[in-house]
């Protein structure tokens, strides 16, 4: 029973879902994501679990193809109008990816080529980019870029999500205020408009 894929598949499954938990629990100030990779890493250099657990739990094969379904989910939920809406967004997303390479071209002289160019999109993609540059770093055999990679991203976890959080719900207590105050969701061009004492229409 203990050897079996299904054993491997309940444990995989039990390290992420105590991790969704706790994030939900704590309102995202924890992230699940970090807490998952924290349990898998206590109980690989503990020895409860062996290093390939995820490809005796069968998720090895399906971690590739969920990639490729996951961002062609992302892709089909963007609404251009709301896009447009949130041109200032868009700006802040490609100057931040501006400062990463630059800040890659600095950093490749230091820790290599092959690790910078696995970690640099890491920071900018998440998951996402994690799982699709360790892959590629472990095809190409660089097992050292594959291992910072994954680093990066637990520690850019473990410090960008309670930030993250924090300035999150301060502005969603922002919005939640000011539409209780005025009836109106703030900042929203596409807010059905509403109907004032004097019969005009204020949005």
């Amino acid at each position: 029973m203990f050897t079996s894929m299904y054993w491997y598949l309940f444990i995989c499954l039990l390290f992420f879902g105590i991790g969704d938990f706790l994030g939900v629990v704590t309102k995202a100030k924890v992230s699940a994501v970090f807490v998952s990779l924290m349990l898998f890493l206590i109980a690989f250099m503990a020895g409860w679990i062996p290093p390939d657990v995820i490809k005796k739990a069968g998720l090895d094969q399906i971690a590739k193809w969920s990639v490729i379904l996951l961002v062609f989910s992302m892709g089909t939920t963007i609404n251009m109008r709301e896009l447009i809406a949130e041109w200032r967004t868009v700006v802040t997303a490609l100057l931040a990816m501006g400062v990463i390479m630059l800040g890659a071209f600095l950093m490749m002289p230091f820790i290599g080529y092959e690790n910078t160019m696995v970690s640099v999109p890491i920071v900018t993609g998440g998951i996402v980019a994690t799982q699709i540059m360790t892959s590629g770093a472990m095809e190409h055999g660089f097992a050292l870029a594959a291992a910072l990679g994954t680093i990066v991203f637990a520690v850019q976890k473990f410090i960008g999500t309670p930030l993250a959080s924090y300035f999150g719900l301060k502005e969603a207590r922002f919005l939640i205020d000011e539409y209780r105050k005025t009836g109106v969701v703030p900042q929203d061009t596409y807010a059905p408009k509403k109907r004032t004492g004097s019969g005009s229409y204020i949005l």
